[in-house]
């Protein structure tokens, strides 16, 4: 049996009433804190109007996209909403395989939910199905498909899409594995979007969205596709990765769920950056540093952190503020936060935090560099000009699984993302729903509150 039949067995054989209290917990988490990041994204993200132009000429229907109308057909509507999710850097990941999931399952299962008319409990179920779907492949993979230049979110992603996609329309086993060979085939996406075209590198992951709905879509109808496309000879594992252990990627599947390998972003920017920047902010409210009194930054990472974000010093656009160690620490230093309104452009254009920024210093520490990927992490080195040397190494990033925050902490950061668009008494009022999604008998009234 090939992958993608014990996937779509798996998919076509769980519900909700199947899921263990602590997945169907984490799944309602992560579709709170997706959602907020796609509203933040919604009004943070300098190209969103220029996408829903663009996806208007390419045909209408009953679905809507936060912030914006109720006229797209489901594909192109998740695909929005997908984009929003990942275009500020707030949307989740898996804690070793450079992938986010939640930015490409949570609004494929929202939108086709609202298509389908399906209750909360089978969005709810939907979620962790894209969830351990997209993470099962995406950890086997990576970190050779990122050093291979692959974005895992993107490629990995349409699996999860797809998965989505294929439960809440109702699929066969047969169709599922079908919709799965077919987003094998429509995968796309590349790390050079992080060098060049950072603004837009969002697009890739919203295709992710709208690729897995088509490959679903194309199921329906009965088309065949390519079910050895992630084990065979051509497939995803032996052109995106190298050495995959075949026979464990599907492993306990249905028991052993990973939707609990999450992390939370509490910070708008790469993930690679974020041990740097979190460490220099940690150093400046313990030792309450004076940003006038720093001499020098030293910052020691992994090779993908550095190769990512540790070159650009002086941002010149809200894509580079995300991607940039140097430009990150400053603001930490000097703000003690690093927030949505940090990628503004009255804030990367600031001279006296690109005058700190300039001062960061960023290499591949050999030590850093040893244990990743299983761990990612940073050393920083902060001089004063009195010769006070601060010095923190860090790992396990507030958000992640072995760090991890407080629901109350998340319905924080919901309501601040979700605070960028929209009133707060609407905004309370969505998370109340979310609170209680799985006793909702449509999505109808929670998708709303988003347009």
């Amino acid at each position: 049996m090939y992958l993608t039949q014990k996937f779509a067995a798996f998919i076509a054989g769980t519900n909700y009433d199947d899921l263990p209290e602590q997945v169907v917990m984490l799944a309602k988490e992560r579709i709170m804190d997706t959602l907020g990041a796609a509203i933040a994204g919604s009004v943070n993200w300098e190209y969103a109007a220029q996408l829903r132009e663009a996806c208007k000429k390419l045909g209408s229907g009953e679905c809507s996209v936060i912030g914006g109308e109720k006229c797209y057909p489901a594909a192109h509507a998740a695909m929005i909403n997908a984009t929003y999710a990942h275009s500020v850097e707030l949307d989740d990941g898996h804690k070793n395989a450079g992938c986010h999931a939640g930015a490409v399952v949570v609004p494929t299962a929202l939108t086709m939910a609202q298509a389908m008319g399906k209750s909360g409990r089978e969005l709810i179920a939907a979620v962790a199905i894209g969830y351990e779907v997209t993470y099962r492949i995406a950890s086997h993979v990576n970190p050779a498909q990122i050093n291979k230049g692959f974005h895992p979110s993107s490629n990995c992603g349409a699996y999860g899409a797809a998965a989505v996609a294929g439960k809440l329309m109702g699929l066969n086993e047969e169709q599922l594995a079908n919709a799965l060979g077919q987003a094998g085939m429509l995968a796309s996406g590349t790390m050079e979007a992080t060098k060049s075209g950072q603004r837009a590198k969002c697009v890739q992951v919203g295709n992710a969205a709208y690729n897995g709905i088509l490959a679903a879509c194309l199921a329906q109808t009965g088309m065949e596709a390519c079910l050895t496309a992630l084990e065979g000879p051509n497939g995803l594992f032996a052109t995106q990765s190298e050495n995959v252990d075949v026979e464990d990627v599907c492993r306990d599947l249905g028991k052993v769920y990973t939707i609990g390998d999450t992390y939370n972003k509490m910070y708008p920017s790469c993930r690679h950056a974020q041990p740097g920047i979190e460490a220099a902010l940690d150093l400046s409210v313990e030792h309450r540093i004076d940003p006038t009194d720093v001499a020098a930054v030293h910052i020691g990472t992994h090779k993908v952190a550095y190769e990512l974000t540790g070159i650009i010093k002086e941002p010149k656009n809200s894509g580079e503020a995300k991607f940039s160690l140097a430009y990150g620490s400053a603001v930490a230093l000097r703000r003690h936060r690093f927030g949505v309104a940090d990628l503004m452009e009255r804030s990367y254009t600031d001279p006296e935090t690109l005058r700190l920024a300039d001062k960061v210093t960023c290499e591949i520490d050999p030590d850093v560099q040893a244990v990743f990927p299983k761990k990612r992490g940073a050393k920083v080195r902060i001089e004063l000009k009195d010769g006070t040397v601060y010095e923190k190494e860090l790992y396990d990033l507030k958000g992640s699984p072995g760090n991890p925050v407080s629901i109350g902490e998340l319905e924080r950061k919901f309501m601040s993302s979700a605070g960028a668009a929209m009133p707060e008494i609407r905004a309370q009022q969505l998370l109340e729903l979310l609170r209680d999604v799985e006793a909702l008998d449509s999505v109808d009234g929670l998708v709303s509150l988003l347009y």
